[in-house]
Formats: C-alpha cells, sequence, structure tokens
C-alpha cells in the first residue's frame, strides 16, 4: 500500500519531470523556428533586450515606472504581432512559441490561486489515479455514487417489511453518501453494513471509500481475511509493518467481509481487538462489511470487538434485506 503523502510525492515529482520536458520543447520549437525564418531570431531578440532595458530604466527611474512599463507594453504587442506574422508566413501556428503547459490552469506546477496556494484538478486526479492502482483500491472508480444503480433492487414488498427492497437500499445509500460527504478525520464516527450476500455492501462501501479518497483523505479498503493475514505476518515475522501502520493510522479504514476469515488462536481475535481499539481510541474512523447479524457478531467474537462495532454512539448500524441480486447486476457491477 502506498501512502497519500508517498502517492503526492510521486505526482509533483511527476509534474517536476513535466516541467523540464515542457522547457526542452520550448527550446526545440524556438530552434525549428529560427532555422526556418532568421526574422523570427532578430525578433526575439529584439524582445528580450526590450524587456531588460524597460527593467534596468524603471529600477533606475522609480518615478517614472508606470510610464516605462506602458511603453514597454505598447512595443511588446507590436513585436509579437509580427511574431506571429512571421510564424504563419512559415507554416507554423502563431501561438507556436507560446510556453508549453499540459495543464494551462496551473502551468504544470499542481497548484493554483494566490496569495493562496490550491491544488489544481490536474494535480488531485494525478494523485487518484495512482490510488486507484493500490491493493484494495483498483475497483473504487468503477464502484462508486455515480454508478450505483438502484434499479437493479427489487420495487416489491418484502414480507414482514414495510417497504420494498429498492426502498431499503434508497434509505441506506442516502445515509452512506451523507456519511462520506460529511466524513472529517478524528471523529471517529463509522458504519457497520450487515446482511447476506449480493445486497449490496460492498459496493456501498466502496462508494463510501471512493467518495472519502476523492475529497483528499486517506484511505485503506481491506477485506478481513487480509487483514487478518497481514496481522499474522507482523506477529510472527516482523513482516509488513507498513501495511499494518496504514490500517491504523489512515483515515478511513474498510474491512469487508468481516467473518469470512479463519479464526486462528491467538491471531484472529486479537487482531481484530487491535485494530478496532487503537483506531476507536485514535477517535479514527472504520466502515465493516458483514454477513453476520449483530447477534451473531456478539456470538462469533470477543465482546469488546463486537460492542465496538455495533456502538449506536460511534457505529451506524444499517441492515441490508432482500434478495441476492449479484445475478442481475452483471452488466452494471458487483453488488456484493
Amino acid at each position: 500500500m502506498l501512502s497519500r503523502e508517498n502517492v503526492m510525492r510521486e505526482a509533483l515529482s511527476e509534474l517536476e519531470a513535466q516541467r523540464a520536458r515542457n522547457l526542452m520543447e520550448e527550446k526545440a520549437r524556438r530552434a525549428e523556428a529560427e532555422q526556418r525564418k532568421p526574422a523570427i531570431a532578430a525578433l526575439l531578440a529584439r524582445r528580450q533586450q526590450l524587456l531588460f532595458s524597460s527593467m534596468r530604466g524603471a529600477f533606475a527611474s522609480p518615478g517614472r515606472a508606470k510610464e516605462i512599463s506602458a511603453s514597454m507594453q505598447c512595443e511588446m504587442e507590436g513585436i509579437n504581432a509580427e511574431l506571429r506574422r512571421e510564424l504563419v508566413s512559415c507554416g507554423l501556428p502563431e501561438d507556436y512559441l507560446q510556453p508549453v503547459y499540459r495543464c494551462a490552469l496551473c502551468r504544470d506546477t499542481g497548484y493554483v490561486g494566490e496569495p493562496v496556494h490550491e491544488q489544481c484538478v490536474c494535480l488531485k486526479r494525478a494523485v487518484l489515479n495512482r490510488l486507484y492502482q493500490n491493493e484494495g483500491l483498483q475497483g473504487l472508480e468503477r464502484e462508486n455514487f455515480a454508478s450505483f444503480d438502484e434499479r437493479i433492487f427489487p420495487d416489491v414488498p418484502i414480507e414482514g417489511r414495510k417497504n420494498t427492497q429498492r426502498g431499503y437500499i434508497k434509505k441506506i445509500r442516502e445515509r452512506c453518501e451523507g456519511f462520506a460527504d460529511g466524513f472529517a478525520p478524528g471523529e471517529g464516527n463509522g458504519l457497520l453494513l450487515c446482511g447476506r450476500s449480493g445486497l449490496g455492501k460492498t459496493f456501498l462501501m466502496n462508494c463510501v471509500a471512493q467518495r472519502v479518497l476523492e475529497r483528499g483523505f486517506s484511505v485503506v479498503v481491506i477485506s478481513a481475511y487480509r487483514l487478518t493475514e497481514a496481522m499474522r505476518r507482523f506477529q510472527f515475522g516482523g513482516e509488513g509493518a507498513e501495511t499494518v501502520q496504514d490500517m491504523l493510522s489512515c483515515d478511513l479504514l474498510c474491512i469487508d467481509d468481516l467473518g469470512s476469515e479463519p479464526m486462528i488462536r491467538g491471531v484472529t481475535v486479537s487482531a481484530l481487538y487491535h485494530i478496532v481499539s487503537e483506531r476507536r481510541n485514535a477517535n479514527r474512523s472504520t466502515v465493516v462489511t458483514t454477513n453476520c447479524s449483530v447477534d451473531q457478531l456478539y456470538e462469533k467474537y470477543d465482546d469488546r470487538i463486537a460492542a465496538r462495532l455495533c456502538d449506536p454512539g460511534r457505529m451506524q448500524v444499517m441492515e441490508f434485506v432482500g434478495v441476492d441480486v449479484r445475478r442481475f447486476a452483471a452488466p452494471r457491477g458487483d453488488y456484493r
């Protein structure tokens, strides 16, 4: 797993490399234009000389700085107009000698705004694209609130219930989206999504993870099986310390399919308790999906684990009901 900090460093390093490529491209274009028409080289030299002489004049006579600047601007516009004509006359675009940028908003710096710098949309997207390649996050580009299709769920009454399966999933989706949109690190709130397989628990967990990730927070998505295995390797061999640290320190930890992991004596229960308890003590949020009911969680795990997962003061417990819809959802997504 790559942390958001490491991914950000990679993205900024790529932007630095892009700026170097931009500079090389600008030099190549200038060389080509000057080779095609020597008059272009003369105009570029005039423009450079004008800029330097105007700067010297403004420094030497501060009282005339505005006058000098206005005069320079007027003469510069004339030179630029000549440059555009010469470029077109030799078969090149009139903007061929303009600065080269992949992103015109930030000029490939990754930041916009003055004096307050904010991340440009291109940097945010680059970071997200890298994060989506991380283990556990690959499916988030496909499984998100924008792609969630409630029509796959039957709109017929559920026996013994007041609503249809589609009605229930609409309410759950609204609660999950509200949680994701209002998410803030350090509040320690979470979600427990319970119900049989094929009712949309994992899909909605991924929707939450994607939205929180897109809002700029660190997210780890991991199955209960892999979590247990990672903790076992760390406990007995000291392997994977970074993975364990990511699970403990990320803003949002999403544990999928709790209850499917092997019950290894001295490992499974203690590992889950360590993760859940440490995150709770640090007010870090956790989302959990499970096929178990609340009662089954108390039967399967230490009461201390179940109590933390089901705590109504910290966790929103949502029960998924109805029939398995995966057979209907194949073209649209895996509604686990």
